[in-house]
């Protein structure tokens, strides 16, 4: 007798590259997703967090609940807010996938967990193995430090560690989980957040992979199965007795994921038994290519490149023209969204400010040399350089010149004699200063 789970996470919808939307790409990828869903037959779905990448348009969350509603057609859905969800967008979704509120809580067969309070904890079960088994989840939301001060009463808390802090609700989500457990209850805790010891991929905020925020391994609860999210490079939780992945995202976010691969996890659990796990790979989404070297050299890899998102760097001799097109064509299925020019060698030539100093070009030489070799000249370059000069001649809000009652005060400090015409100049400057404020 086993229980069946499905484990997806980190789908980041409305995520670009660049300024280039993935809409493409996400439709394929979660299609693929429910496809391996059906396949598999679990008896609980669960996508452990960052269903969105940020704030979501229109289409995205009507990409996110046409997957959702799919997949709570295969297994009822369990969705742990991330820390790039809102409880304020999820909750419209929630209202949205429950036909607008005319069905309960109960009913629904997507539900989500937003809220880690105490007696706000998503804690449910669910019937596994035709009715043998029972399937039961705590789903544990990304918890914000600065929550804690908000959200939970004690004042012990106060000055506790996230670690401490963190311990104490994970500690909170098993005693309701055990709580009347019977023989056959599979236990499973989801949740988003970081285990120390882990494997970012550098996607992720950083400041929400830094050592102070990272729960400890052996902190996490004894349970059959731990679905976690947060981090998007696919990998097993490095913890003797307890067996949890991190599902990872649908596809590689940015050019630090260029070798992930991709997968969702299927996890089939037993009564007293380790898990069985296998990775489902996903291979709809493009994949992200670093190449660097000079021109020849990346002539000789584009026919290995394909369909791809491509970041270039390319070592040249000079500045070279047209770069841009260039790479287009030998990339002809690829998106080339970033060049980078290096000149070897060229660093060293403003590094004796004090044997080149009245060598070294000023701002509007290198703009103007820069624009002309890439083929900006007649009017056009004009209107830059002038617009340059204009910025130029901009004052520095930063650094504001003193005004007219600051004069004032100071010559007035230090004594400084004034005469009357300056002393009345200062005065009406004061008065237009005064006048404009208003």
């Amino acid at each position: 007798m086993t229980g069946r789970v499905f484990h997806t996470s980190d789908w980041h919808l409305g995520r670009q590259i660049g300024r280039h939307r993935r809409d493409a790409e996400f439709d394929a990828v979660l299609t693929e997703i429910v496809e391996i869903a059906a396949d598999f037959s679990p008896d609980l779905i669960v996508h452990s967090g960052d269903l969105f990448d940020g704030r979501p348009t229109l289409d995205d969350v009507r990409r996110a609940a046409a997957a959702l509603r799919r997949l709570g057609e295969i297994a009822p859905v369990v969705v742990v807010a991330g820390n790039h969800d809102t409880a304020y967008v999820l909750g419209f979704l929630d209202y949205f996938l429950t036909d607008m509120g005319h069905r309960s809580g109960d009913q629904a067969r997507v539900r989500f967990a937003t809220d880690a309070r105490p007696d706000r904890l998503l804690v449910d079960e669910y019937p596994a193995d035709d009715g043998n088994l029972t399937l039961r989840i705590g789903a544990l939301p990304y918890l914000h430090p600065n929550r804690f001060a908000y959200d939970f009463a004690d004042p012990a808390a106060a000055t506790a560690s996230y670690a401490e802090r963190i311990r104490a609700v994970q500690a909170d989500v098993y005693r309701r989980l055990t709580a009347d457990r019977g023989r056959r209850d599979l236990l499973v805790f989801a949740a988003h957040l970081f285990v120390e010891g882990a494997t970012p991929s550098y996607s992720e905020r950083p400041v929400s992979i830094a050592s102070d925020y990272a729960a400890a391994a052996a902190d996490l609860p004894g349970v059959d199965y731990g679905a976690l999210g947060h981090i998007h490079k696919p990998q097993p939780v490095d913890r003797a007795g307890f067996p949890a992945r991190y599902a990872g995202s649908p596809l590689q976010l940015d050019f630090g994921e260029t070798r992930d691969t991709k997968s969702v996890v299927l996890a089939e659990i037993a009564p007293g038994e380790p898990p069985r796990i296998e990775l489902a790979p996903l291979t709809s989404g493009r994949q992200l290519i670093n190449l660097t070297g000079t021109l020849d050299e990346i002539a000789q890899r584009a026919d290995r490149v394909g369909d791809a998102w491509v970041k270039a760097v390319v070592t040249v001799d000079s500045p070279t023209q047209m770069l841009s097109e260039t790479l287009a064509a030998m990339l002809p299925q690829a998106t080339v969204v970033s060049i980078e020019e290096r000149r070897p060698g060229a660093e060293k030539l403003v590094l004796d400010r004090e044997t080149s100093a009245t060598e070294l070009p000023t701002v509007e030489q290198l703009l103007h040399e820069y624009l002309a070799g890439r083929g900006v000249a007649g009017p056009a370059l004009d209107h830059v350089m002038s617009t340059l000069a204009d910025v130029q001649a901009e004052p520095d809000p930063d650094d504001p010149a003193p005004c007219c009652e600051e004069k004032l005060l100071s010559a007035a400090i230090v004594g400084e004699g004034f005469d009357s015409v300056d002393r009345a100049g200062l005065l009406i400057d004061a008065r237009a200063h005064q006048e404009e404020a208003r």
